[in-house]
């Protein structure tokens, strides 16, 4: 089962649950808003496209999650090995590997578009942190470096994930050069266009948050996936 996404959770299941769960619930006109959106700041994506990467989004949004630091606090079966595990900053990780190794396939600005997912991941979580919760000359209070250590793990989700993501893709340990570069650059960015993260952010927030509801509470559901569910059971879509 391991590398783990929660307690008896399967981090490759999760990848793969919170796209699965997606089914219906992003209708065509999404799509197409994505890519008129893009269109006006001059990246032309075919609609395929669009989906492929949206797909790509979700399935490794927790990519972050295979850090060592993380992986190390439960057992091949994903039972935790101590009362207090954490994911705490796997945002991080997920945003390294969108910046620096994720490739979009047929994408003539492909920076761009690395630099949106990059966001969307990073802010996943952003009613707990955000990208401004993260200082740009050192590492977060109580960050350990082991939680940006992503190719032990993250290449067996990789291989696991073959056929499913739209490309073959690589994961590394990542630095705290890596970390300070990206977040250099993004202080140093004010395109209009990098509002468009929340694009993508939303389909991940909906897969993330509707799969692990189905794990986490043992068959009862969070408010806020109650409230989810109506919205989409009353035919309401992306």
């Amino acid at each position: 089962m391991k590398p783990c996404a929660y307690e008896k959770q399967g981090l490759i299941d999760h990848a793969i649950g919170s796209y699965k769960v997606l089914g219906g619930k992003i209708s065509e006109s999404y799509y197409k808003i994505i890519s008129r959106r893009l269109e006006r700041y001059g990246i032309v994506l075919d609609l395929n496209v669009v989906k492929e990467i949206v797909k790509d989004v979700v399935v490794l949004h927790d990519m972050g999650k295979a850090g060592e630091y993380y992986q190390s606090q439960f057992d091949d079966n994903c039972n935790p090995l101590k009362s207090n595990s954490s994911f705490i900053y796997h945002e991080l990780g997920s945003a390294l590997f969108f910046y620096n190794d994720y490739e979009p396939i047929d994408v003539k600005k492909a920076e761009e578009v690395k630099s949106l997912l990059t966001l969307a991941v990073l802010n996943h979580l952003n009613a707990i942190r955000g990208i401004s919760d993260y200082p740009l000359n050192k590492f977060p209070d109580k960050f350990d470096e082991r939680m940006i250590k992503l190719n032990k793990y993250g290449s067996i989700l990789l291989e696991n994930l073959r056929g499913v993501i739209s490309k073959s893709l690589k994961v590394r340990d990542y630095t705290f050069d890596d970390y300070h570069d990206m977040l250099y650059a993004f202080s140093k960015k004010n395109e209009k266009y990098l509002k468009l993260y929340n694009l993508f952010l939303a389909p991940i927030m909906l897969g993330d948050n509707l799969d692990s509801s189905l794990v986490r509470n043992n068959g009862s559901k969070t408010r806020f996936v109650r409230i989810l569910e109506g919205e989409l059971n009353g035919g309401s879509t992306l």
